[in-house]
């Protein structure tokens, strides 16, 4: 009988892959994240110069080419939106308000169209700035206050990459959060025109202050005026006292001696700090005549010497 041998060949079969990402992006000049980078970035929440808009500024944002070997002629190309959604998302402070991105001077309300490019970065592993910045929109008519603090979340910007030599699609996602507190009626509408109130006493004695916002001699009359830009606007409106009150009674902004502080009296009633009165604009106008009075804490005999302290007037819709 004849036998039959076998033999068996062991085959080693080896490759070399590349990887398919070809991006890099970082932000404020923080490390390098590759492939579908996930950033977060604290910017400052800021009022435009022309005062049409509140910026989200601040955030250094650049990619650069890292795709090893390869032609020079490779390239990525970055553009607005991405699969996971529309290119920005506003945070919960600014839900319901128009928004938008500046992209490279343009400025672009949302819905932000997808595939907007804004950058072309060539294989060379230079970095490239991503000339975006949000912006919330203000408003013609009035508006309640944003009130953003530190930290809070303000929107997700959203972008794409493509490029000139295969098929993958990397994106970039960027949490924007405050880095300072602010607060600002998202409204063109003015108080005085938006010029400070200043409220100088002059020289008094201690014993001169009363110890009633009400009843104290030292005071000072003001005429608040409210306008809106856009005719034809008939609706009531609230004024807000902001501020930090006295440790001694609430209705007093607190001032820089603990024993003094300063009320905003209306209508024969003191207007807390924090809170506000209703009044009205007619025809896209109003205004009304208010009392400003230096007061000091009951039994205290306040300390000679300058004294100042500073609060807001805030516009807003009941």
């Amino acid at each position: 009988m004849k036998r039959l041998y076998g033999a068996f060949v062991l085959l080693v079969l080896t490759a070399v892959t590349t990887t398919a990402q070809a991006v890099d992006c970082r932000v404020n000049g923080g490390p390098w994240q590759n492939g579908n980078p996930n950033l977060q970035v604290p910017v400052t929440v800021t009022l435009s110069a022309d005062r049409t808009r509140v910026l989200l500024e601040g955030a250094r944002l650049e990619c650069r080419f890292t795709y090893s070997g390869g032609p020079a002629w490779h390239a990525d190309y970055w553009v607005s939106g991405s699969a996971a959604g529309t290119a920005w998302t506003p945070g919960p402070k600014f839900a319901g308000e128009g928004t938008g991105l500046r992209i490279n001077g343009n400025f672009l309300n949302t819905p932000v169209p997808s595939a907007i490019g804004i950058v072309t970065i060539p294989n060379n592993g230079i970095s490239y700035l991503i000339n975006v910045t949000p912006y919330i929109l203000l408003r013609n008519y009035p508006s309640n206050p944003f009130d953003v603090r530190i930290g809070d979340n303000l929107g997700l910007l959203r972008l794409t990459s493509s490029n000139n030599y295969d098929s993958t699609r990397p994106q970039l996602t960027v949490t924007y959060t405050a880095a300072n507190n602010f607060t600002i009626s998202p409204s063109t509408c003015t108080i005085n025109n938006n010029n400070p109130i200043e409220i100088n006493f002059g020289n008094v004695h201690q014993r001169a202050i009363g110890t009633d916002p009400l009843t104290s001699t030292i005071v000072s009359n003001r005429r608040l005026t409210y306008s809106c830009p856009d005719g034809g606007i008939n609706t009531p409106i609230t004024i807000t006292y902001k501020g930090n009150s006295s440790a001694f009674d609430s209705r007093l902004l607190m001032m820089t001696n603990p024993d003094v502080g300063t009320a905003l009296v209306r209508a024969g009633s003191a207007v807390q700090v924090n809170g506000s009165f209703l009044t009205r604009i007619t025809n896209s106008v109003g205004g009304d005549d208010v009392t400003f009075s230096l007061v000091r804490r009951a039994g205290s005999l306040p300390t000679p010497g300058a004294i100042s302290g500073s609060g807001v007037l805030v516009m807003g819709v009941p």
